[in-house]
């Protein structure tokens, strides 16, 4: 299961990125170039006093490219670079200095100099030459800019302009950005799809390119780069429902294709086509993409019914299981006779695919129950990890009753002897809510499950409410990553935690306190919101903390249980700005959707939003990320 909240011991990548907002003449189509996150790289140390005080004298571009061909001060040269961006197309004079500074031997430099170089846009064609260059940098935060770079140039040429030489420049890296997308590091891979995207080319053409770097790769670079374009659905689906055409493709395709899931609908017709007639291995993954896809790819019904009457078993599994996920017309013939079949797996997913098809019929569903069940004692951990998830799905159809009896099995199944099968159950407990929160309840003293239903009732969220009072009771265990764990799942509870406020700021202002608990404990508060109205000061002191990460939570929380406290701002905003480097994905997103809440006073945090909303790793991050720059814009 994954931890919803900072920890004992657990490090922030901290990097402040100082950059100033557009001021350009004439901007590229793209507002702001995406930085990679550089979580292994040092703290950025571009100092915002001297950031503010550059863009308060507003220096000449002449000063400023005399101040970065000369200083030999990494931190001075970053600031003057990003203040050089920020003049946009009217930087141009400054291409030369900016070209050198993508030499330099401090990384922070020459990524930083990338940028600036894509942000004035086309009149900076003649470097592509040298961004293509910087593509193969050790470093991969100077290979994502200068990736993204490209594209900007790109975005911002006019078609009926290009020159010959510049078409050259754009052939080449338009090629030499294609290659990246199967690049090790993911920033680097999420940059060069986006720029690719610049050069406009159709489906049709983009396609052989991800077709020739899909095919060529070893697969261990492969995955992790389907795993990219699954993530970056709307500009993928297009391209990889062309890429099903190439046989050199259409494998990794279908893979990225059932990664997307429902957002891949496009692909239901030709994915069917290969679910009937490809290579049984092409056969099995169009099937899988399909069942991804659920009730939109229903029209792939007869090519599912067909699979799942073929001879060869391993095409019949995963077509009953597609059958209930698209919840298949015409199909009750078919997995009645799977039903019956020999194979009690075989047997049960069909009960189970013709229980989803009947949703609400409570035949299907009994039957479905009674043979999963019955899988949950098979020898394989596999078997009995499916039998959970069926079972699961089924909960919807049972009463409150059946429920609870779920609850009890799932339950038992935490301590499994395979961990799969317990991290499964958990999954399952969290999706049946607050009917198991009191079988729960009575687990919390057993040593061997209570972090695991911890874990569970924090997913389960305000519905676990009914489990306050142990959840306090826990707050003083000595265990210290327990009692932070107990922390985590009452501030799931939200504002209806209201009674534990006490017991919280007991922690919160208890110096002795382990840091990890005192760090849970004002999350907590903040997400109470602001009935913890009295723990304001306490967490305002905390925000002057000499450990950066107590002071970010703290200074969080404080404007979460007092959002009228503008005196907060100040404190906050830098502490907040770092925090979007983080490494944990929740503190990125709280961190953004803080600065948002500030409104127009977090002004100078829009640069480095603008960066989290185009690169950021998680979509979630990405969008929160987007919807604060929005906010914060006058």
């Amino acid at each position: 299961m994954r931890r919803t909240l900072v920890s004992s011991g657990v490090c922030l990548a901290l990097a402040v990125v100082s950059t100033g907002c557009s001021r350009t003449h004439k901007p590229p189509r793209s507002a702001a170039a995406p930085a990679a996150t550089p979580a292994k790289a040092a703290p950025q140390p571009a100092p915002a006093v001297a950031a503010q005080t550059a863009a308060a004298e507003e220096p000449g571009l002449d000063a400023l490219v005399k101040t970065l061909t000369t200083t030999t001060d990494s931190r001075t040269r970053v600031v003057t670079i990003d203040a050089i961006a920020d003049l946009g197309q009217n930087a141009k004079p400054a291409l030369e200095a900016l070209v050198t500074a993508t030499e330099d031997p401090e990384l922070r430099v020459r990524w930083h100099a990338a940028r600036a170089i894509g942000l004035i846009g086309e009149d900076a064609s003649s470097a592509v030459p040298v961004l293509v260059k910087l593509l193969a940098d050790p470093d991969p935060i100077v290979a994502a800019q200068a990736a993204a770079a490209i594209g900007h140039i790109r975005a911002d040429e006019d078609d009926d302009t290009i020159t010959a030489d510049d078409a050259t420049r754009y052939a080449a890296g338009q090629e030499a950005v294609a290659k990246a997308i199967v690049h090790s590091d993911p920033r680097v891979r999420r940059a060069a799809i986006r720029a690719i995207r610049h050069f406009d080319p159709a489906p049709t053409v983009l396609a052989p390119l991800f077709a020739k770097q899909l095919g060529d790769a070893d697969p261990s670079v492969v995955l992790p780069a389907l795993h990219t374009l699954a993530d970056m659905e709307d500009v993928s689906v297009p391209v990889l429902v062309e890429a099903l055409k190439a046989p050199q493709s259409r494998y990794w395709a279908t893979i990225a294709l059932a990664e997307i899931g429902a957002e891949a609908a496009p692909a239901t017709a030709a994915l069917a086509q290969i679910a009937a007639e490809g290579e049984v291995h092409e056969r099995l993954q169009a099937i899988l993409a399909l069942a991804a896809i659920g009730e939109q790819a229903a029209a792939a019904g007869p090519a599912l019914i067909a699979a799942v009457q073929s001879p060869d078993k391993s095409l019949r599994f995963p077509a009953a299981f597609a059958l209930g996920k698209v919840r298949a017309a015409d199909a009750d013939a078919a997995l009645e006779k799977v039903v019956a079949d020999e194979d009690e797996v075989l047997a049960a997913t069909a009960a189970w695919a013709l229980a989803q098809i009947h949703r609400g019929e409570k035949p299907f569903a009994a039957t479905a129950e009674a043979r999963l069940r019955k899988a949950l004692t098979a020898a394989e951990p596999a078997v009995r990890e499916g039998a959970v998830a069926g079972l699961s799905d089924l909960a919807a159809q049972l009463g409150d009753d059946e429920k609870k009896k779920l609850a009890a099995t799932f339950t038992g199944l935490l301590t499994d002897a395979d961990p799969e099968v317990g991290r499964a159950a958990g999954a399952a407990l969290i999706r049946l809510g607050g009917v198991c929160v009191d079988t729960l309840r009575g687990k919390l003293a057993d040593p061997a499950m209570r972090t695991n239903i911890l874990e569970i009732l924090a997913g389960i969220g305000p519905a676990a409410k009914p489990a306050l009072d142990e959840l306090v009771k826990e707050l003083g265990d000595t265990d210290a990553e327990h009692a932070s764990e107990a922390a985590v799942a009452i501030a799931a509870i939200g504002p209806e935690a209201a009674a534990a406020i006490p017991a919280l700021q007991r922690l919160v202002a208890d110096a002795k306190a382990a840091a990890g608990v005192r760090y849970s404990a004002a999350y907590a508060l903040g997400r109470i919101g602001p009935a913890a109205k009295e723990s304001a000061a306490d967490l305002r002191a905390l925000t002057e903390s000499d450990d950066d990460l107590m002071a970010t939570v703290a200074v969080w929380a404080a404007l979460k249980v007092a959002p009228e406290d503008k005196s907060l701002f100040e404190r906050a905003i830098p502490l907040l700005r770092r925090a979007l480097r983080a490494e944990r994905d929740v503190v990125r997103l709280e961190a953004a959707v803080a600065l948002g809440d500030i409104g127009p006073a977090a002004g100078s945090a829009i640069p480095i939003l603008e960066l989290v909303a185009e690169d950021d790793p998680v979509k979630d991050v990405r969008r929160a990320a987007a919807e604060a720059a929005k906010k914060i814009r006058p």
